[in-house]
């Protein structure tokens, strides 16, 4: 009686399974990568119940512009279909009498069902992979780099936050099915995948940013630098990700990338260190705070009794100040009102007395 029963199940199954189907896959939704094709039954249709995992040959698979569709069979891809259109797909394990299959290829499913008790032993499905250009995927991150300012030799570790966003295609279908998909019989949404993008795009983004970071690249000019930090990631990543997921990147934009404002302070104080180790930059820095004091100075000297951080006016006819143990300072008063370092008043000419 099993085998009466499994050889009338074979019968009707493969005789269920003969009509030709047409696949289909409308827009995808811009958070999916990826999905399973349906077969179009409406109500007027008499195909209402083959398997869902038998695709018989000569049926058609439409596929849209910016879509590619592949056929997996028996946990193979055996086809892939990315001309938009109508595709004709053809599978020699499920002939049909409406193609060239005709009634030995319904004997042939039946003896081949019957050993498994009336159940199919075969595995098909349509998946539709969206090729169009994912865009407005967003990143931020803070990250520790060392950075070299104009002055030789001056390296500082620095804190700098970067954001901005990237966009990638699907460039090799059977790649990224193979390694993303993970023979998925339903949807691969962008979320599945976007956090690890993120973190291998954060650890491009660091060495990018190092690299630039290395030449002489003033702290307040680093953002001028998005350009060749971008050209870099996306160098960087489509290498990887092209080979390991059959995908690269086709746009990365940073929109701001700054240096902390501690670590901005931290770099100046060093710039300002390093430039006193010249015994030229540090003499000029300390005649013009000498200078800056004295003219705050004299500005109020009515009010000060004449004294100027302990140089006392003499002898006017001189117009220069001394200090109080009598030796002579480099600064000297000329009579138009300005402090002078030369032998001539920068303001009105006058020589400096002797």
């Amino acid at each position: 009686m099993g085998i009466i029963k499994a050889a009338a199940g074979s019968l009707n199954g493969v005789l269920a399974d003969q009509w030709l189907e047409m696949y289909y896959c409308g827009g995808m939704p811009t958070n999916v990568l990826a999905q399973r094709g349906r077969k179009q039954i409406t109500e007027n249709s008499a195909n209402t119940k083959g398997s869902d995992f038998v695709i018989s040959d000569g049926s058609a698979i439409v596929v849209n512009e910016g879509q590619c569709a592949l056929v997996i069979e028996q946990g193979r891809i055996i086809a892939k279909y990315d001309r938009p259109g109508e595709n004709t797909f053809h599978s020699e394990l499920t002939s049909s009498v409406f193609s060239k299959g005709g009634v030995k290829g319904i004997l042939k499913q039946t003896a081949q069902r019957i050993g498994y008790g009336g159940d199919i032993n075969i595995q098909q499905f349509v998946m539709y992979l969206d090729m169009k250009e994912h865009m407005g995927n967003r990143f931020s991150f803070v990250c520790p780099v060392g950075m070299k300012d104009r002055h030789e030799n001056l390296f500082i570790d620095s804190t700098v936050s970067i954001s901005g966003a990237f966009s990638f295609i699907i460039t090799d279908p059977v790649t990224f099915y193979k390694n993303i998909c993970r023979s998925s019989t339903g949807t691969v949404y962008l979320s599945d995948v976007l956090p690890q993008l993120e973190e291998e795009l954060k650890s491009a983004a660091i060495a990018a940013l190092s690299k630039v970071c290395s030449k002489d690249v003033s702290p307040t000019d680093i953002s001028k630098s998005n350009e060749d930090i971008c050209e870099a990631v996306g160098e960087c990543m489509t290498e990887k990700w092209v080979s390991l997921r059959g995908f690269k990147v086709s746009s990365v934009a940073i929109d701001s990338i700054d240096v902390t404002d501690s670590d901005l302070h931290m770099i100046q104080q060093a710039e300002r260190a390093k430039m006193l180790t010249d015994p030229n930059m540090a003499a000029a820095t300390l005649i013009g705070a000498q200078a800056d004091a004295m003219t705050a100075a004299a500005a109020n000297r009515s009010r000060s009794g004449g004294t100027i951080f302990g140089l006392t006016a003499h002898d006017k006819s001189e117009n220069i100040f001394l200090m109080k143990d009598g030796a002579k300072p480099s600064l000297w008063y000329c009579k138009c009102g300005s402090f002078n370092t030369t032998g001539f008043c920068e303001n009105c000419g006058t020589k400096r007395p002797e």
